[in-house]
């Protein structure tokens, strides 16, 4: 069995949406009071609680407060162990040596939202082609919500969890499912084998010279997102019209960014269905958009320049396309291999890295298995580069790193590859 979460727009009336605000504010108070307990014991005992201490007073907890009956147990239990995992964290990073971090308390518009941990107190009704239907609660007081989308999945899928969240005043549940196998593969349409290099003047560019074009939804929507920006500046903040455009500012990130998975989506898809191997970059965008303002003492060159950089390679979504990637690549069977940049330098021109280290090519056979012959491959692969284009036309890779005549070809160096046999 697998395990894969799909996501659901909810389309909940005014007094369901009413209601599941009031659920989130009252998990909202356990996780804050949950906090506080923690404080007060450490600083005035010098006694840390443990999860299971504060789970084991729930009970005592619902007594005083009945309104939180209707939650469900195990509801607030995953809320304390969502506290739990954050002092995790924090003490992880303190013991690292990194910026602590110490959880906050958070305001109730700022909640999130819930989650159920097991099949317990909600229903999740695939209605075929027309969404689905989310029960929440088991008596008579339960709610029954309108859910938008469908998976792929079938009648086998089983529900094992969801998450309700909340997002631009709009609501969305994320169900966990336990899938067979079977159900999970996808359908390969061919066999080919091909290098991939990823950009921002094209979105992707194979080794045959084929490209695709990048969509550049960011840049488009930048007049409109700066013209509601300069209304909201000239409004009181904390004002109604001040909320307002906030809101429509944040629905139009949120309408950018769903544009930008949907695009990432189809077209990994469409990869991974084409391709018996698939080969391309690591890439580390957290990295790649790094800021260039430097510091005080040693201020850095060309921030605006760098600052549009990093907002064209975020805008592109590479960060999303290598776990879509690595994921589909396995269900279809695909060969998929991630090749380390910082042992290739295409932006140098002319580079021959093929003779620059000892290689091994790696032939996938037609059992589906591996062999290893050392071999010299003559195959070039052009390599454009966003971040030097002038470079483009004379940065040629001998043998690709990418594919060879007969598979991949993969240098010492720290590439990792994924492979998955059907």
């Amino acid at each position: 069995m697998q395990r894969r979460k799909v996501t659901f727009k909810l389309d909940p009336n005014a007094a369901q949406a009413g209601r599941l605000k009031a659920w989130t504010r009252l998990h909202c108070e356990l996780y804050n009071a949950a906090i506080e307990e923690r404080i007060d014991a450490w600083g005035k005992a010098g006694k840390s609680i443990s999860d299971y201490a504060q789970q084991n007073a729930l009970p005592q907890i619902k007594a005083d407060r009945p309104e939180l009956n209707e939650l469900g147990s195990h509801a607030l239990q995953q809320t304390l162990r969502r506290l739990d995992l954050a002092f995790q964290s924090f003490f992880r990073r303190v013991n690292a040596g990194q910026t602590p971090g110490f959880p906050r308390f958070k305001a109730a518009k700022r909640f999130s939202g819930f989650a159920y941990p097991d099949p317990a107190g909600w229903k999740l009704l695939q209605n075929g082609h027309r969404g689905a239907t989310l029960r929440l609660g088991s008596d008579s007081s339960a709610m029954s919500i309108r859910a938008r989308g469908q998976h792929r999945f079938g009648a086998d899928a089983k529900p094992d969890d969801i998450t309700l969240t909340r997002r631009n005043d709009q609501w969305f549940v994320s169900v966990t499912l336990r899938v067979p196998e079977e159900a999970c593969a996808r359908q390969r349409t061919d066999d080919q084998r091909r290098g991939v290099d990823f950009g921002i003047n094209d979105w992707a560019t194979f080794d045959d010279g084929q490209t695709i074009a990048n969509p550049r939804w960011m840049r488009e929507e930048l007049p409109r997102l700066a013209a509601l920006q300069r209304q909201r500046a000239r409004k009181r903040k904390g004002s109604i019209r001040y909320k307002r455009l906030s809101q429509r500012v944040a629905r139009l990130h949120d309408r950018i960014g769903n544009l930008r998975r949907d695009f990432v989506h189809k077209e990994t898809t469409k990869l991974v269905r084409q391709c018996a191997v698939l080969a391309t970059e690591q890439l580390a965008p957290k990295t790649m958009s790094r800021s260039a303002k430097g510091t005080v003492d040693a201020p850095g060159r060309r921030v605006r320049q760098k600052a549009g950089l990093n907002r064209e390679i975020l805008s592109a979504g590479f960060g999303m396309a290598h776990p879509m990637l690595a994921y589909k690549a396995e269900e279809t069977g695909t060969r998929l291999h991630l090749s380390n940049t910082r042992q290739l330098k295409p932006s140098r021109p002319k580079q021959r890295v093929g003779g620059a280290h000892r290689r091994a090519q790696h032939a996938w056979d037609e059992r589906g298995g591996e062999t290893q012959t050392s071999a010299t491959a003559t195959w070039q692969v052009e390599v454009c580069d966003p971040r030097n284009p002038h470079d483009n036309r004379a940065s040629v890779l001998m043998a690709g790193e990418f594919i060879g005549p007969k598979g991949i070809v993969r240098f010492r160096s720290r590439s990792r590859s994924e492979c998955a046999r059907t």
